[in-house]
């Protein structure tokens, strides 16, 4: 799937941003800046900074421009939770550990409502920084008859909710947990720093309309990479 051109726009900003190339306080390229360097309208332009804006990223003020918000190397969970907000945003490759399918009892997440002989897909993962460090290790979990093809998907660039709205599968309700846990053996291993030291995880599950489960995702956060917030803006 393609992305929209106000989404690559903002990825490659947020990009900048996490790397410090853009640093708090830095003034963010104008509307008309993007609009010469990408040949997009200035409508298009708009939404990827509107966008940005909403994420907590920068900030905009009329007739002073658009710049990088104190404290932007965060996330807004409300990205990551929301079926109908989009992703975290959080830039850098993934790159893939295992990809496979196993029966639900097998499966390293907890998928409610699943029998625990039916088979799922699983997918493990860990996200690295621009720096190519480990930050964030990642265990996702589909039913298979959900997406029979979806190990033929290119995973290290893989959205479960792109995938989705792909193949017609639609989220209607989402939720997350978070665990305060020591990191044991495998995923230390992964994120390459020692086992038992406390980390956050935090778990993300995802119901279709009929009730069924549609993902069950772990994300095992590197201490001190990235702060977490909720914010929610009225667009009314």
């Amino acid at each position: 799937m393609t992305l929209p051109l106000y989404q690559k726009i903002r990825t490659e900003i947020e990009e900048r941003i996490q790397s410090g190339e853009l640093a708090p306080g830095a003034k963010v390229p104008t509307e008309a800046e993007l609009q010469s360097a990408h040949g997009v309208s200035r409508s298009v332009a708009q939404r990827a900074l509107n966008d940005l804006a909403q994420a907590g990223l920068v900030v905009r003020h009329k007739r002073l421009g658009t710049h990088v918000a104190e404290g932007a190397r965060q996330v807004n969970l409300l990205r990551s939770v929301g079926p109908k907000v989009g992703s975290a945003g959080i830039p850098g490759r993934l790159s893939v550990v295992s990809a496979e399918v196993v029966s639900a009892n097998a499966a390293e997440v907890e998928l409610p409502g699943i029998e625990g002989d039916e088979p799922v897909v699983q997918l493990v993962r860990v996200r690295h920084d621009l720096d190519d460090t480990p930050v964030v290790v990642e265990v996702a979990a589909v039913p298979f008859q959900l997406s029979p093809q979806l190990l033929n998907e290119n995973l290290e660039t893989f959205a479960v909710l792109e995938h989705f709205a792909a193949i017609g599968v639609s989220v209607a309700r989402s939720r997350m947990y978070f665990d305060a846990l020591l990191l044991e053996n495998t995923h230390a291993e992964l994120l390459g720093i020692d086992p038992g030291v406390a980390i956050l995880r935090r778990r993300r599950h995802m119901w279709q309309p009929n009730g069924q489960i549609a993902e069950s995702t772990a994300y095992y956060l590197r201490p001190g990479f990235i702060d977490l917030y909720l914010e929610y803006t009225d667009q009314g």
